[in-house]
């Protein structure tokens, strides 16, 4: 696979080829529709939570043109594949900025293909709601780009709040091992957790990669099993989570707890494997949040086939949401007046009344933070938000069954 380092540079020519152009004044005459660039992995090994997260984008998108779009105008979403890998994401973020002429991008997923994605389409100055991804290195090299806006947490703040989950476990837990995807998202992650557990008084007893579709996961699973950690964390994709759980199951793995970073997938993907899993993420439909039942409500009849709404969703529908308030609270397209609403104003979302603020790392515009974190744990049936306790909608299975 290409390394992020190889995809910046093919990026970075690939661009090249266009002339750089500022924010517009306008960027629609009136009536036209506002094109928004989609980017997204709809295939590969990223497609589980990619595709989700589309939806949520698709769903704001709907729902504001059923009344009459935003401020006259319809929303276009130009929804394109990246395959789950940088050549593809670089390329598709460069044609949509240079010959499609996007006004915005509402998408990307996948650390290592966005820092592609991102690299390729910089010198056009695009306003980018970002809903995924948490490696710092993106926040290092675009978190202080004026028309860059990141829903997601960052690494740091989702091992923050592991650190903190796993101090409130009683018994007490003392070990943990991890296992992480080898790429920049999971690589920072093991980084931090080690950091920020270590703080916390936790004793990392493994700290072992894999690569994202590892197809067996048995070599680490023996390892932690003789590491014998209280918790076992894994960082993964949706689909090697599953995998991973199913091959615990499998192979009698069965530390007191394990916990994942959601990454889109839901309780039915894991079958009888499931049951006391653990996983953090930053939204659940069981938490308590005011206003929230009337947004799930209306998703839920929208979604097709009887689907439930699912974390990732909510991601994207929040990053094409703010963008679409913010249009309308400047009352204007213009890129400049939108970019100042976008700064300073207050966004309803399902995750409370939330504002883009400066984060830890200096980035500018920051929504989530570890103080967004929760933990749900699968029950035999269904799930309960089990942290932080005013959030919680039942107690942690510790030991889990």
């Amino acid at each position: 696979m290409t390394s992020w380092r190889q995809a910046a540079c093919l990026a970075t020519a690939f661009a090249s080829l266009a002339i750089a152009r500022p924010l517009p004044a306008m960027a629609q005459a009136a009536g036209e529709p506002i094109k928004i660039g989609v980017p997204m992995p709809l295939t590969g090994t990223l497609a589980g939570a990619g595709n989700l997260i589309a939806l949520g984008i698709r769903y704001s998108a709907e729902e504001a043109n059923k009344s009459g779009g935003v401020l006259g105008h319809k929303i276009d979403l130009l929804i394109e594949d990246t395959k789950s890998e940088p050549n593809s994401a670089a390329t598709t973020g460069a044609k949509m900025a240079a010959q499609d002429k996007v006004y915005a991008f509402v998408g990307g997923y996948g650390s290592t293909s966005d820092f592609a994605l991102l690299q390729s389409i910089k010198r056009f100055n695009p306003i980018f709601m970002h809903p995924a991804s948490s490696s710092v290195k993106l926040e290092q090299a675009f978190g202080k780009e004026p028309g860059y806006f990141h829903v997601y947490i960052w690494d740091y703040n989702r091992q923050k709040a592991a650190a903190a989950f796993l101090t409130s476990v009683t018994p007490k837990v003392e070990t943990v091992a991890i296992a992480y995807e080898d790429g920049l998202y999971g690589s920072d992650a093991a980084k931090y957790s080690e950091q920020y557990m270590g703080k916390a008084g936790l004793k990392l007893v493994m700290r072992e990669p894999f690569k994202a579709g590892t197809p067996d996961f048995s070599p680490i699973l023996n390892r932690a099993k003789a590491a014998n950690a209280d918790v076992l964390f894994f960082v993964g994709y949706s689909g090697d989570n599953i995998q991973f759980v199913k091959q615990a199951h499998a192979l009698d793995v069965k530390p007191k707890l394990i916990l994942l970073v959601n990454a889109g997938e839901k309780r039915a993907d894991f079958g009888d494997a499931g049951e006391g899993v653990a996983l953090i993420g930053e939204w659940a439909p069981e938490q308590k949040t005011a206003g929230l039942a009337t947004f799930i409500t209306g998703i839920n009849a929208w979604l097709p086939n009887g689907q439930k709404v699912q974390p990732a969703m909510v991601q994207g529908y929040t990053a094409m949401d703010t963008l679409i308030q913010a249009i309308k609270s400047a009352n204007t397209l213009d890129q400049a007046k939108v970019l100042q609403a976008l700064d300073t104003q207050t966004f309803n979302t399902p995750y409370g009344a939330l504002k883009y603020q400066e984060s830890d790392g200096g980035a500018l515009h920051q929504l989530l933070s570890e103080k967004n974190m929760i933990v749900y744990q699968y029950r035999k049936e269904g799930e309960d938000v089990v942290w932080p306790a005013e959030k919680a909608s039942g107690v942690l299975a510790y030991p889990a069954p």
